[in-house]
Protein backbone atom coordinates (compact mmCIF):
# COMPACT_ATOMS: atom_id res chain seq x y z
CA UNK A 1 0.00 0.00 0.00
CA UNK A 2 1.49 3.20 -0.80
CA UNK A 3 2.39 5.84 2.00
CA UNK A 4 1.37 8.85 2.47
CA UNK A 5 4.07 12.02 2.24
CA UNK A 6 3.41 12.31 6.76
CA UNK A 7 4.55 8.62 7.05
CA UNK A 8 6.73 8.62 4.42
CA UNK A 9 8.16 11.55 6.95
CA UNK A 10 7.89 9.76 10.07
CA UNK A 11 9.73 6.32 8.67
CA UNK A 12 12.81 8.50 8.05
CA UNK A 13 12.66 9.98 10.96
CA UNK A 14 13.13 6.94 13.16
CA UNK A 15 16.66 5.94 13.70
CA UNK A 16 16.86 2.39 12.45
CA UNK A 17 19.74 1.08 14.69
CA UNK A 18 18.38 3.67 18.18
CA UNK A 19 14.75 3.15 17.84
CA UNK A 20 14.09 6.73 18.24
CA UNK A 21 13.25 9.80 16.34
CA UNK A 22 16.68 10.75 14.54
CA UNK A 23 15.43 14.63 14.33
CA UNK A 24 15.38 17.23 17.25
CA UNK A 25 11.86 17.88 18.95
CA UNK A 26 10.84 21.77 17.17
CA UNK A 27 11.93 20.82 14.11
CA UNK A 28 10.00 17.22 14.11
CA UNK A 29 6.92 18.16 15.97
CA UNK A 30 5.98 21.42 13.57
CA UNK A 31 7.27 19.27 10.18
CA UNK A 32 5.13 16.08 10.86
CA UNK A 33 2.27 18.73 11.39
CA UNK A 34 2.68 20.49 8.34
CA UNK A 35 3.43 16.89 6.45
CA UNK A 36 -0.20 16.35 7.12
CA UNK A 37 -1.24 19.42 5.80
CA UNK A 38 1.08 18.81 2.86
CA UNK A 39 -1.73 15.13 2.55
CA UNK A 40 -4.38 17.58 2.46
CA UNK A 41 -2.58 19.65 -0.06
CA UNK A 42 -2.05 17.07 -2.28
CA UNK A 43 -5.37 15.70 -1.86
CA UNK A 44 -6.84 19.21 -2.83
CA UNK A 45 -8.69 19.09 0.41
CA UNK A 46 -7.85 23.19 0.56
CA UNK A 47 -5.94 25.48 -1.55
CA UNK A 48 -4.11 28.76 -0.74
CA UNK A 49 -4.97 32.59 -1.38
CA UNK A 50 -2.56 35.00 -0.40
CA UNK A 51 -0.76 32.75 2.60
CA UNK A 52 -4.41 31.56 3.81
CA UNK A 53 -6.04 28.38 3.74
CA UNK A 54 -9.26 28.00 1.81
CA UNK A 55 -10.92 24.36 3.23
CA UNK A 56 -12.79 22.26 1.66
CA UNK A 57 -12.32 19.07 3.92
CA UNK A 58 -14.61 16.22 4.58
CA UNK A 59 -14.41 13.74 7.13
CA UNK A 60 -12.82 10.22 5.90
CA UNK A 61 -12.86 7.91 9.60
CA UNK A 62 -8.90 8.42 9.74
CA UNK A 63 -8.20 10.08 13.14
CA UNK A 64 -5.53 12.30 12.48
CA UNK A 65 -7.23 13.26 9.13
CA UNK A 66 -10.53 14.30 10.89
CA UNK A 67 -8.94 16.19 13.74
CA UNK A 68 -7.81 18.13 11.32
CA UNK A 69 -10.76 18.82 9.45
CA UNK A 70 -13.15 19.44 12.28
CA UNK A 71 -10.64 22.37 13.52
CA UNK A 72 -10.02 24.04 10.28
CA UNK A 73 -13.38 23.67 9.13
CA UNK A 74 -15.01 24.89 12.21
CA UNK A 75 -12.83 27.86 12.64
CA UNK A 76 -14.69 30.83 11.70
CA UNK A 77 -11.58 32.88 9.73
CA UNK A 78 -9.58 32.14 7.18
CA UNK A 79 -6.56 31.36 8.84
CA UNK A 80 -2.61 31.53 7.39
CA UNK A 81 -0.82 28.07 6.76
CA UNK A 82 1.72 29.41 9.52
CA UNK A 83 -1.16 29.60 12.06
CA UNK A 84 -2.48 26.11 11.41
CA UNK A 85 0.88 24.70 11.72
CA UNK A 86 1.29 26.28 15.46
CA UNK A 87 -2.37 25.44 16.54
CA UNK A 88 -2.43 21.86 15.13
CA UNK A 89 1.40 21.24 16.65
CA UNK A 90 -0.26 21.31 19.97
CA UNK A 91 -2.27 17.96 18.88
CA UNK A 92 1.56 16.78 17.75
CA UNK A 93 1.70 13.71 20.40
CA UNK A 94 -1.87 12.73 19.42
CA UNK A 95 -0.56 12.86 15.83
CA UNK A 96 2.38 10.71 16.62
CA UNK A 97 0.64 7.99 18.15
CA UNK A 98 -2.07 8.21 15.38
CA UNK A 99 0.58 7.71 12.76
CA UNK A 100 3.19 5.17 14.65
CA UNK A 101 -0.41 2.61 15.05
CA UNK A 102 -1.26 3.38 10.99
CA UNK A 103 2.17 2.05 10.65
CA UNK A 104 1.68 -0.77 12.90
CA UNK A 105 -1.36 -1.86 10.92
CA UNK A 106 0.50 -2.00 8.29
CA UNK A 107 3.25 -4.10 9.70
CA UNK A 108 5.85 -1.55 8.81
CA UNK A 109 7.14 -1.05 12.30
CA UNK A 110 6.70 -2.77 15.77
CA UNK A 111 6.76 -0.97 19.17
CA UNK A 112 8.79 -1.99 22.14
CA UNK A 113 7.38 -0.56 25.46
CA UNK A 114 10.42 -0.11 28.31
CA UNK A 115 10.64 1.70 31.71
CA UNK A 116 13.67 3.63 32.82
CA UNK A 117 14.92 2.82 36.40
CA UNK A 118 10.98 0.40 36.40
CA UNK A 119 9.39 3.70 36.90
CA UNK A 120 9.78 5.80 34.06
CA UNK A 121 7.88 4.25 30.36
CA UNK A 122 9.33 5.10 26.59
CA UNK A 123 8.87 3.67 23.52
CA UNK A 124 11.72 2.25 20.51
CA UNK A 125 10.21 1.69 17.34
CA UNK A 126 12.27 -0.82 14.44
CA UNK A 127 11.57 -1.47 11.46
CA UNK A 128 10.32 -4.94 10.21
CA UNK A 129 11.66 -4.55 7.08
CA UNK A 130 14.62 -1.84 7.23
CA UNK A 131 14.99 -1.90 3.39
CA UNK A 132 11.82 0.37 3.10
CA UNK A 133 13.50 3.42 4.78
CA UNK A 134 16.65 2.52 3.00
CA UNK A 135 14.63 2.04 -0.37
CA UNK A 136 13.41 5.93 1.00
CA UNK A 137 16.59 6.96 1.19
CA UNK A 138 17.82 6.33 -1.77
CA UNK A 139 15.24 7.69 -3.94
CA UNK A 140 15.79 10.76 -2.22
CA UNK A 141 19.57 10.70 -3.11
CA UNK A 142 18.63 10.12 -6.33
CA UNK A 143 16.80 13.52 -6.86
CA UNK A 144 19.37 15.79 -4.81
CA UNK A 145 22.94 14.09 -5.51
CA UNK A 146 21.99 12.60 -9.51
CA UNK A 147 20.28 14.86 -11.20
CA UNK A 148 16.86 12.83 -11.17
CA UNK A 149 13.15 14.63 -11.60
CA UNK A 150 11.26 14.62 -8.75
CA UNK A 151 7.56 14.32 -9.11
CA UNK A 152 4.68 16.47 -6.82
CA UNK A 153 4.91 14.29 -3.92
CA UNK A 154 8.68 13.99 -4.03
CA UNK A 155 8.87 17.47 -4.18
CA UNK A 156 6.29 17.50 -0.90
CA UNK A 157 8.71 15.43 0.67
CA UNK A 158 11.74 17.13 -0.26
CA UNK A 159 10.51 20.35 1.26
CA UNK A 160 9.90 18.84 4.62
CA UNK A 161 13.36 17.45 4.68
CA UNK A 162 14.36 21.27 3.82
CA UNK A 163 12.18 22.36 7.14
CA UNK A 164 12.98 19.78 9.16
CA UNK A 165 16.91 20.26 8.61
CA UNK A 166 17.06 16.24 8.00
CA UNK A 167 20.09 16.16 5.14
CA UNK A 168 22.24 14.19 7.55
CA UNK A 169 19.77 11.60 7.45
CA UNK A 170 20.69 11.02 4.26
CA UNK A 171 24.06 11.63 3.84
CA UNK A 172 26.73 8.53 3.54
CA UNK A 173 30.11 10.99 2.98
CA UNK A 174 31.47 14.08 4.28
CA UNK A 175 30.29 17.16 2.30
CA UNK A 176 27.01 15.50 0.78
CA UNK A 177 24.89 17.55 3.41
CA UNK A 178 26.29 21.01 2.06
CA UNK A 179 25.68 19.80 -1.38
CA UNK A 180 22.25 18.32 -0.82
CA UNK A 181 20.68 21.51 0.92
CA UNK A 182 22.32 23.40 -2.24
CA UNK A 183 20.67 21.13 -4.88
CA UNK A 184 17.28 21.26 -2.75
CA UNK A 185 16.78 24.65 -2.63
CA UNK A 186 17.28 24.90 -6.74
CA UNK A 187 14.64 22.31 -7.23
CA UNK A 188 11.76 24.00 -4.53
CA UNK A 189 12.61 27.08 -6.01
CA UNK A 190 13.00 26.11 -9.86
CA UNK A 191 10.58 25.46 -12.71
CA UNK A 192 9.23 22.44 -11.33
CA UNK A 193 7.41 25.04 -8.54
CA UNK A 194 5.63 26.76 -11.46
CA UNK A 195 2.37 25.30 -10.99
CA UNK A 196 -0.41 26.28 -9.18
CA UNK A 197 -0.08 23.19 -6.62
CA UNK A 198 3.45 23.06 -6.26
CA UNK A 199 3.97 27.11 -5.54
CA UNK A 200 0.90 26.11 -2.56
CA UNK A 201 3.55 23.64 -1.45
CA UNK A 202 6.15 26.41 -1.28
CA UNK A 203 3.50 28.17 0.86
CA UNK A 204 3.37 25.24 3.23
CA UNK A 205 7.00 24.67 3.27
CA UNK A 206 7.81 27.94 4.20
CA UNK A 207 5.01 28.21 7.24
CA UNK A 208 6.63 25.12 8.39
CA UNK A 209 10.04 26.69 8.53
CA UNK A 210 8.60 29.83 9.98
CA UNK A 211 6.91 28.09 12.68
CA UNK A 212 9.82 26.11 13.89
CA UNK A 213 11.74 29.35 13.81
CA UNK A 214 9.84 30.62 16.16
CA UNK A 215 9.28 28.44 17.97
CA UNK A 216 12.99 27.84 18.83
CA UNK A 217 13.32 31.24 19.51
CA UNK A 218 10.50 31.20 22.38
CA UNK A 219 12.34 28.51 23.65
CA UNK A 220 15.86 29.48 23.49
CA UNK A 221 14.66 32.85 24.95
CA UNK A 222 13.19 31.04 27.89
CA UNK A 223 16.31 29.48 29.25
Amino acid sequence: MAQSVAELFLILAIHPSKGRIAIDNIHFRYTLTGAVLMDSLGNKEFTIENKRLIPSFSRNGDPVHDMVADRIMNSGSKRRISFWINRLTRRSRFIFNEMVARLEKRNVIRTDHRTFLNIIPYRRFWFNDKSIRNNLIENLRQFLLYGRQPGKEDIMLLGLVEASRSYRLLARERGEVKKMRRINGGLLKGDIMNSEINLAIREVQAAIAASVTAATIATHSSH
